[in-house]
């Protein structure tokens, strides 16, 4: 949920560093943070043709010393270890000569084992075509008035701070004086952890901070765990006793997940959609060599009211509807309609 808020520098290179994620997805804000990978000599820097056995062998090696050391759950990291090199040993990759292949196959393993939507092996560089680091216009923000003077704003990601809160402040001083807000997160892959605690923000008392939900890391290496934890602050404009409704569908990942879970469980929002994809986890890419890369999650999220999260789950919504009709039941809810008669 790389999720990771010391995350900033888009143009730090990769080929350096251990990386947090807020998530892998298409929406997902690739952001780094300094931390040296320790996995060993890794193989060639750039895989151009067909896998060789020792390329396979050194990549399943360091893929095995980052599940180790790094995986949010040790027993699990431990585990999803041994069943990769068992796997190696037992010819498993040995007639695997295309990387894209053998990194889907290796994925499928990680995420049956660990059962993480976030584990991940990639072929080819996350950051190739990356576009410039987001100017305030490319927050994603999509703002109008629904009849009705009911507010409607539409996310598609969680940029970082800088870029996010400015463009936040805009969006909502434009539906500060509406009746009730419609907070659209379909298709919204996630983002950065500050940026969902700030949009939070505003639909809460200034005055008294709201914790929201935190991060919790695993310390490389080790069973032990430091926690990262976020919550409300002021901003410019209030939107509090005013109803919101969240809408959020099989595509809403990670952080966008992360806003429609704390509002929920504050009582503060209803949600209104389908079940999201339930990604809680914080990743780490590491570059592996021969243009191979693989996330395993450092970190796991957890909410102060429910203790836990919506990994593997996703968020339920308190009101059912089709993702392509999710809009117009809430309009109908904050117009005055009843839960009870729009779901029977």
């Amino acid at each position: 949920m790389g999720f990771d808020p010391r995350q900033r520098e888009l143009h730090v290179s990769y080929r350096k560093v251990l990386l947090q994620l807020a998530c892998v997805a298409a929406a997902a804000t690739i952001v780094a943070a300094q931390s040296p990978a320790r996995s060993g000599t890794p193989p060639s820097a750039e895989q151009t043709g067909p896998l060789t056995q020792d390329v396979i062998g050194k990549t399943i090696g360091a893929v095995a010393v980052e599940l180790r050391e790094g995986y949010v759950f040790p027993e699990k990291g431990s585990a999803a270890a041994d069943a990769l090199e068992r796997a190696l040993a037992e010819g498993a990759y040995a007639k695997v000569t295309d990387p894209a292949q053998f990194a889907q196959l290796v994925t499928t393993q990680l995420r049956a084992i660990t059962e993480d939507s976030h584990m991940r092996l990639i072929f080819g560089s996350p950051f190739a075509n990356q576009p410039e680091p987001a100017v305030p216009h490319e927050a994603g923000f999509e703002v109008k008035l629904l009849d009705g003077n009911i507010g409607y704003l539409r996310l598609a990601r969680f940029v970082p701070p800088d870029v996010f809160n400015p463009a936040a402040d805009k969006a909502m001083r434009s539906l500060a004086d509406t009746k009730a807000m419609i907070v659209d997160m379909r298709g919204n892959g996630g983002g950065h952890p500050a940026s969902v605690a700030y949009l939070a923000s505003f639909f809460f008392d200034p005055q008294r901070p709201v914790e929201m939900s935190s991060l919790i890391w695993r310390n490389r290496g080790t069973t032990t765990f430091r926690t990262e934890a976020f919550q409300t602050s002021p901003t410019p404009v209030q939107y509090v006793d005013k109803s919101v409704y969240v809408l959020v569908d099989s595509q809403t990942y990670s952080a966008a997940e992360a806003f429609a879970y704390d509002l929920q469980a504050l009582k503060r929002a209803t949600i209104v959609g389908t079940t999201t994809r339930g990604g809680a986890n914080a990743g780490g890419l590491a570059e592996l060599g021969s243009n191979l890369f693989v996330v395993v999650p450092v970190g796991r999220a957890e909410n102060p009211i429910t203790h836990g999260n919506w990994g593997g789950v996703g968020v339920r919504p308190d009101v059912q509807a089709a993702s392509e009709a999710a809009e117009t039941t809430a309009v109908a809810l904050a117009a005055g309609g009843s839960e009870r008669s729009l779901q029977q």
